[in-house]
């Protein structure tokens, strides 16, 4: 894939997770979003694009040029994606410059994906910097909803008392995580096809006890992603080449759950209940990637 660990997280928390968030949130795109099975594949789909920026232009590319279809499909207005766009590259560029060398594959990849877009969608005689509403006003009043300072981050003892949540919620999820530990961790299983299915379907009761909560909906959508992915490689996990590091990686994720759900609603010590949205998320793209092939690429995910 051609990008560290460290690095992915940091794009996954400082752009993706931020912009992803904004856009859910934008009431001009509610009657797109409101399904949340359509914003869980565009919270995919806004991953995996920033991915592909840094590590595989052509598929970005291709990605875009897809997008770009399907916007002239839904009708969404250009203003709009003139916004959106302008946003996610300006924080795009923000963390290149904050995470990268000056001269470096993102940075040049994505002038490639800005040209792209501006080509795709300008009007005619309308230049880039027309286009494009880098210096306005509403870029920085974007920009400046999704910069979160320690202060406002939500502590798990905040949460719990702001009663967002109630105890039955908090004890399914204690349940549902446990359930889904003990049956990744027993080693006294073969790890054979029915294993991975009983993962996948654990994964997808958990998911579904998270995504009944907003603020964990992020951990919700990428558990649903992880169990997507262990349904359609079914037949092969077992016999898969990269068998023990999926296992590890598996292994991993529980680990982290359980630690996320005795910080946050068992102890409440966390100081940030989001703590685990962007290092899960990065575990489980990284975990796509190494069972998917580029052959294999989704053609039902789109940006916006």
């Amino acid at each position: 894939m051609g990008i560290s660990t460290k690095k992915l997280e940091a794009l996954v928390d400082e752009v993706v997770l931020p912009f992803e968030k904004f856009i859910i949130e934008d009431s001009r795109l509610a009657r797109y979003l409101s399904d949340p099975e359509v914003a869980k594949v565009h919270n995919l789909a806004v991953a995996k694009l920033s991915i592909y920026i840094y590590s595989d232009i052509k598929r970005a590319y291709e990605y875009v040029q897809e997008a770009a279809k399907k916007h002239k499909i839904k009708e969404i207005p250009v203003e709009n994606l003139r916004e959106f766009y302008s946003l996610y590259f300006v924080l795009c560029r923000e963390w290149n410059q904050k995470n990268m060398e000056v001269e470096d594959r993102f940075g040049k990849n994505l002038e490639v994906i800005e040209q792209f877009v501006y080509d795709s969608f300008s009007k005619e005689n309308e230049s880039k910097e027309e286009f494009f509403i880098y210096d306005s006003p509403t870029i920085s009043q974007d920009m400046a909803k999704m910069h979160y300072s320690d202060d406002v981050k939500i502590s798990a003892l905040a949460f719990c008392a702001e009663g967002s949540i109630d105890e039955l919620d908090i004890q399914d999820i204690l349940e549902s995580c446990g359930e889904l530990a003990d049956v990744v961790q027993d080693y006294n299983l073969e790890y054979n096809e029915a294993y991975f299915l009983n993962v996948k379907e654990y994964l997808d009761s958990y998911a579904k006890v998270l995504e009944k909560n907003f603020e964990f909906r992020d951990l919700g959508y990428s558990l649903s992603k992880l169990s997507a992915l262990l349904e359609i490689h079914l037949e092969s996990l077992p016999n898969h080449a990269n068998k023990k590091k999926i296992l590890v990686i598996l292994n991993a994720i529980a680990e982290d759950l359980i630690g996320w759900t005795e910080a946050v609603l068992k102890e409440k010590t966390a100081v940030d209940i989001h703590y685990l949205d962007a290092s899960l998320f990065s575990s489980i793209i990284q975990f796509e990637m190494m069972l998917t092939p580029a052959s294999e690429e989704d053609d039902s995910l789109e940006f916006f």
